[in-house]
């Protein structure tokens, strides 16, 4: 199962907050984001609901001359929350976005919101009427805005700038799906620029920002040079048909009025779909994979239901709908929470299951896979899946990477959503990091973690986990610098920071480190008594 807590990418930020994959390429409101290291994290939980909606805007800004575009920004790597993605400006309310009483009240809140987080984000004023400042002017309110010294709607409003209503047009409302950490009820705004100006990123939560023609976006996600949030990904496949009635046509699919996907597509030919598991809290979800566009392969079927396993079968038929198959079901470990429907899928597929001899206590496998192994799979976007034996968070785990987009998909040593349980006798600390490094060398370029949302911003995560064992080894020897203490107390100290974290998993976590500590020579045990080694 995978842990929890979080990866440590948690912002020092006034109303900001992460995004989601029916989310603009922002999140709302003031100052620069901060990446903090995981120090603060949970090792796990107990069962979690879904967290609550918030609601966001997004502007989808397009442009006709010289020819038709459209703005779409980069999210920094780093960013916790489909870091490296492309999406568009916009992001979470604010207060001052007005009151949200009625529909008609909270549609023009959210135009507000999305005017207010393109300019935060771009520095481009968009559907405004009167004067606008000059480039100086502009830049010192974006400051003010962003440090939180002003808000932005008085400011402009002062100037004698007002917002222009009939500049926009409603054209979709997307909701986050129910597995990710934070969830968003976000409305989509088509806008047009007669003269477009070039958008000015500063670096922080995004990277970068450009207008770009429809045809070259999906000629770049078509090639795996970069990876689209859902709405993004839609939107721009609508616009490439023509701009003319663009509302109507990108509310036409069910995801664009409030329900939620049950998948992400991160290239063509690989897709993440979460299904509800009993796992470890935050975590609500197991993400399996689909790899492949005629011969495909299945990534962790984490469970038996019935209803669950439907969104499954949708993204598998639809992938295998022109005389494909199922190559196989791969299995990266041995956790309930990962296998669970190897079975079912098995029986509706004829599909063989592959995995690590040891998971054959669990399931009946049909192949063990070895490290090195490769498969190859046929059809429009071609694919090979290498798989990596990367014991740690158990003996029986494997990484399986998809060498042409560069995507991994990494079972339970990542989670999204917060730091890995490590559990001996199965889970290994030593391993954990060595596989950890291993992944690192990989240069995997966009990341299906075993819980939680994907990301783009691959070392970022393998380096803010090994970053975090290292904070928690750091803190144990310098609890025992006191003196001998039992492993009760020490894990009470090593885990003040995180008053939160269940004892239980907490304590077995701790016990992978001291095990890894004794091994090194570090400290060891006497009595009952965790003590430096002499």
């Amino acid at each position: 199962m995978g842990g929890a807590g979080s990866p440590g990418h948690r912002r020092v930020l006034r109303g900001r907050t992460g995004s989601h994959p029916s989310a603009p390429g922002g999140t709302a409101s003031r100052a620069r984001r901060v990446a903090l290291p995981p120090q603060s994290a949970p090792e796990a939980a107990g069962p979690a609901a879904a967290p609550p909606l918030r609601p966001a805007a997004s502007l989808i800004l397009i442009s006709r001359k010289p020819k038709l575009r459209v703005l779409w920004v980069r999210r920094a790597e780093a960013n916790p929350f489909l870091g490296g993605f492309h999406s568009f400006p916009g992001g979470r309310m604010s207060p001052e976005d007005g009151p949200t009483d009625g529909e008609e009240a909270l549609e023009l809140a959210m135009i507000r919101c999305a005017v207010r987080e393109t300019f935060e984000e771009t520095g481009i004023f968009v559907g405004v009427n009167g004067p606008k400042p000059d480039q100086a002017a502009r830049r010192l309110l974006r400051e003010q805005v962003l440090n939180g010294n002003a808000e932005f709607w008085p400011s402009i409003e002062r100037i004698g700038l007002s917002l222009d209503r009939a500049a926009f047009r409603m054209s979709g409302r997307w909701v986050t799906p129910p597995f990710s950490r934070a969830r968003f009820d976000t409305m989509f705004f088509v806008s047009e620029l007669e003269q477009p100006e070039s958008p000015d990123v500063w670096p922080g939560e995004l990277s970068s920002g450009e207008w770009v023609e429809p045809d070259r976006a999906l000629r770049l996600w078509e090639e795996d040079r970069v990876t689209l949030a859902m709405p993004t990904l839609h939107a721009i496949r609508v616009i490439g048909e023509g701009a003319d009635d663009l509302p109507a046509r990108l509310r036409a699919v069910p995801e664009a009025n409030g329900v939620p996907s049950r998948h992400v597509i991160l290239h063509p030919g690989i897709v993440m779909v979460p299904l509800r598991t009993e796992t470890l809290a935050p975590a609500t979800h197991t993400n399996a994979a689909v790899i492949g566009d005629a011969e495909i392969v299945i990534v962790d079927p984490g469970t038996a239901d019935s209803g669950e396993l439907e969104a499954l079968y949708e993204v598998v038929d639809g992938a295998t709908a022109r005389g494909g198959k199922v190559t196989a079901v791969l299995l990266t470990h041995r956790h309930k929470d990962h296998v669970s429907g190897a079975d079912a899928v098995r029986a509706r597929y004829g599909a063989p299951v592959w995995g690590h001899g040891l998971i054959s206590d669990r399931v009946r496998l049909d192949r063990e896979l070895r490290d090195g192994d490769r498969i190859e799979l046929k059809g429009p976007h071609r694919r090979r899946v290498l798989a990596l034996h990367t014991p740690g968070h158990s003996r029986s785990h494997i990484a399986f990477f998809e060498e042409r987009s560069r995507t991994l998909c990494a079972g339970d040593l990542v989670s999204t959503l917060g730091t890995v349980v490590v559990d001996p006798p199965d889970g290994n600390m030593s391993d954990y990091l060595r596989s950890l490094d291993r992944l690192r060398e990989l240069q995997a370029t966009a990341l299906i973690p075993g819980h939680g949302p994907p990301s783009r911003g691959v070392d970022h995560l393998l380096a803010a986990l090994l970053e975090h064992r290292g904070m928690r080894e750091a803190r144990i020897l310098s609890a025992l610098k006191g003196g001998p203490m039992t492993e009760e107390a020490l894990r009470e100290e090593v885990y003040r920071d995180t008053p939160g974290a269940p004892p239980a998993l907490a304590a077995r976590t701790l016990e992978a480190h001291l095990e890894r500590l004794v091994e090194e020579g570090r400290i060891r045990k006497d009595s009952g008594r965790v003590m430096l080694a002499k």
